[in-house]
């Protein structure tokens, strides 16, 4: 396929995942959603397939809403989250070591 088509398709595509997504969010939801993908495209666009998927299988009673959101992006998220954090350790050091503070020792 040329690439215009597949540009063409990939446009039409994605104005219908929008459109999807416009019947089945709330408009607070929705901006929420937004700002998330700002920050973090990739979760932003999990949440998006996890309300499409939730809507095929018939698991939305309605519009889904900020709390539901928030729900949603948390089971997303799970415990990988946690597991991706970073781990600082702090390695202090005192001025003068232990083996200068030796009893007899005198260096003056």
């Amino acid at each position: 396929m040329p690439p215009a088509v597949l540009l063409a398709c990939g446009r039409r595509m994605a104005e219908m995942r929008e459109e999807m997504l416009v019947q089945l969010i709330t408009p607070d939801a929705r901006a929420r959603l937004s700002r998330i993908a700002l920050v973090k495209e990739d979760k932003a666009r999990k949440v998006e397939e996890a309300i499409i998927k939730m809507a095929q299988v018939g698991q939305l009673r309605g519009k889904v809403d900020e709390p539901q959101l928030i729900r949603i992006l948390e089971q997303v998220s799970g415990p990988t989250e946690e597991s991706k954090k970073p781990k600082i350790v702090f390695n202090r050091r005192r001025a003068f070591d232990d083996d200068d503070d030796m009893p007899g020792d005198d260096d003056f």
